[in-house]
């Protein structure tokens, strides 16, 4: 290489008494579509002469670095940082390198320094065009816990995003330029479209699982109904996807899913669990249903035979102390103690049922109060009793006179009297038994109604005289 000579082509189109001599315009017009679809690209020549014009067009960013600069370590040897300026377009900046411009001059130069340049200085040039609609989607399918069934589901998620590198705000676009070129662009010459997509999907990809089951979580959204909520997730991703790309330069400008799908065999699960509990529930009600017209079929009855719950419980009561024959008439004297006691809380139970008891608790008790003793029958079978008594027509069992229920069965009494004497039934009225002609009851007043004691002239209640 001779003294006059140099190695930039772009040199020796200029030429002058003291030999070539250059004023470079630096900049980047691409020519084909491949050159247009780049993001970064550096500049072919580097070591610039002094005084070259650096031209950045409307939608770029050119990074200038060199280091003319250069601090100095506390030691005194020089260090090793570079200067570096970012200009925003459209611009046309004078670079003052370090570097003569005639190239005798910067041969000597760089013959001291091996062959280059003192003052290396490289130009970046950063597209700033906006990319949208870029598609994104998941590869291996995402674990996300359904809140409703609680049950692990394994979905996949698809949509779209967009980003670029921020150049309106001229306060945040030079330390934007630096982190895209330090932590993406990297050493490269160029940089493509196609790269930084696949970049910005890696980050997506690394972030979207664990932010998308989280927000399921947190939200409780169902995975059946989680397709009326995308974008309510579409807005919280953004939300927290864009600090992560701003710390590689880039300005997030949108995000969406376009579906979240559980795979088949986790939907068809959920939906059969879905349908039993459904089951369930439905069998719950109909049973409930049903008992409910059970008790108003019940309480119908009731209402026909003129008594209530209270007094069908009653009932009960009373026919299983009068079954109760063989405890002696000690227990019979507590069962029926027990029955009046119930008849009196049960006010509701009425005057005949308290009636009932008593006659109940006379018969198991006997003449004198103390019970019928231990070998007596209290149905009276054998053992004469006093006064006419009502057959049970259910079970034949003997009642006191009076009685509407069978102290043995329970049974509604409808026969007629049992004659004192000889024992035989009688016709229900009847005054005098068929059998044997005694009188089945004490003769009544005809004006009051009131029992009348043998060979009574007049009514002890009303004065009426008996004929």
């Amino acid at each position: 290489m001779s003294l006059f000579h140099s190695d930039n082509p772009k040199e020796e189109q200029h030429s002058g008494i003291l030999g070539a001599f250059s004023v470079d315009n630096i900049k980047w017009e691409p020519e084909d579509v491949a050159g247009a679809s780049l993001v970064a690209f550096r500049y072919p020549y580097e070591d610039f002469p002094n005084g070259s014009y650096l031209h950045v067009a409307q939608s770029q960013m050119a990074v200038f670095t060199n280091n003319l600069g250069a601090d100095s370590s506390s030691d005194g040897s020089a260090g090793q940082s570079s200067q570096v300026s970012v200009f925003v377009g459209p611009c046309k900046i004078k670079l003052d390198t370090g570097d003569s411009r005639f190239a005798p001059f910067r041969n000597v130069t760089h013959s001291l320094t091996g062959g280059s340049s003192a003052f290396h200085s490289v130009v970046y040039f950063i597209n700033t065009n906006y990319m949208n609609e870029l598609r994104w989607g998941t590869t291996d399918p995402v674990l996300v816990q359904d809140p409703e069934e609680e049950v692990n589901v394994h979905v996949r998620a698809y949509g779209l995003f967009g980003a670029h590198i921020e150049q309106s705000d001229p306060g945040i676009a030079p330390i934007q330029a630096r982190k895209f070129l330090v932590k993406v662009v990297g050493t490269r010459g160029q940089y493509s479209q196609d790269e930084l997509t696949s970049f910005m999907r890696a980050k997506i990809l690394e972030y979207v699982p664990d932010l998308l089951a989280n927000a399921i979580t947190e939200q409780r959204i169902p995975i059946l109904k989680i397709s009326a909520h995308l974008s309510d997730f579409s807005a919280v991703m953004a939300g927290k996807l864009g600090d992560y790309f701003d710390a590689f330069g880039l300005t997030l400008d949108n995000f969406s899913f376009n579906s979240i799908k559980p795979f088949e065999d986790d939907l068809a699960a959920i939906n059969e669990m879905k349908i039993q509990r459904k089951r369930s529930i439905l069998e719950a009600q109909g049973n409930a249903a049903q008992m409910d017209i059970e008790s108003e079929a019940l309480a119908r009855k009731r209402a026909r035979e003129g008594y209530s719950y209270q007094q069908e419980r009653g009932m009960d009561v009373m026919q299983a102390a009068a079954s109760n024959e063989g405890g002696g008439s000690s227990q019979l004297m507590g069962a029926g103690m027990g029955l009046g006691m119930g008849v009196g809380m049960g006010g509701a139970m009425g005057v005949g049922f308290a009636s009932l008891a008593s006659e109940t608790i006379g018969a198991a008790s006997g003449p004198s109060g103390n019970g019928a003793g231990s070998g007596s029958d209290v149905r009276g079978s054998d053992a004469p009793s006093e006064g006419p008594q009502a057959v049970c027509p259910t079970c034949g069992r003997a009642n006191p006179a009076g009685a509407k229920f069978c102290v043995e069965c329970g049974g509604k009494l409808e026969a007629g009297l049992v004659c004192p004497s000889c024992g035989k039934a009688n016709p229900s009225g009847a005054k005098f038994c068929l059998e044997c002609g005694a009188r089945l009851a004490n003769p009544t007043c005809p004006s009051c109604g009131a029992q009348l004691p043998e060979g009574t002239k007049f009514c002890p209640n009303c004065g009426t005289k008996i004929r």
